[in-house]
């Protein structure tokens, strides 16, 4: 049984927000803070996943579309975090983008090593959602050991190396870390 459970509260949602409510009708409603974490990670041309949570990953989306990151990135994220409130409004110049949806209060990404597009379009998201937001980005080091996993579980792995890192305020930018030289021509 959760101490919530035990007291005069409930949590009610209220569109997309989450509040601590009297039970009895009675009283102020609380608004509850709830930082997420947001997980982008784009080290293969041939794939990329994205995750939310705080502690543990509460969702996340595997995209197995060869070369389709550029269009496809921004969209599985938008799904993910229900982003309705971080897009610019038109008109008065004022724009809501640095409310964050979900309570997104880091960015974490997959900065390599990696094949050379697939990392680029990854990390120049995460930067242009880090300055739009007002949000610290940090850039996670694949390790060796993680090669030969599924998605799902090198997920699960960098999850947990990121709950355990100290993200500085000031962190406003992530560089890439490439397998190799680019291939071109």
């Amino acid at each position: 049984m959760s101490k919530l459970q035990n007291t005069n509260h409930k949590l009610q949602t209220i569109g997309r927000k989450l509040y601590l409510a009297p039970r009895e009708g009675r009283g102020q409603i609380k608004k509850i803070q709830i930082n997420m974490k947001l997980l982008i990670s784009t080290p293969y041309n041939s794939q990329f996943s994205v995750a939310i949570g705080n502690k543990q990953i509460e969702k996340f989306k595997i995209v197995n579309k060869p070369y389709r990151q550029s269009e496809l990135l921004l969209k599985t994220i938008e799904a993910l975090v229900g982003n309705q409130e971080n897009k610019p409004s038109t008109g008065s110049g004022q724009g809501k983008s640095k409310k964050r949806g979900r309570n997104i209060n880091a960015i974490f990404v997959v900065q390599g090593p990696g094949q050379f597009s697939a990392l680029r379009i990854g990390i120049a998201t995460a930067n242009a959602l880090s300055f739009a937001w007002n949000i610290p980005v940090a850039g996670v080091k694949l390790k060796k050991e993680w090669d030969e996993l599924s998605e799902v579980v090198r997920i699960k792995k960098i999850w947990q190396e990121i709950i355990q890192l100290k993200l500085k305020r000031t962190s406003r930018f992530v560089k890439p870390i490439y397998g190799g030289e680019p291939n071109i021509g």
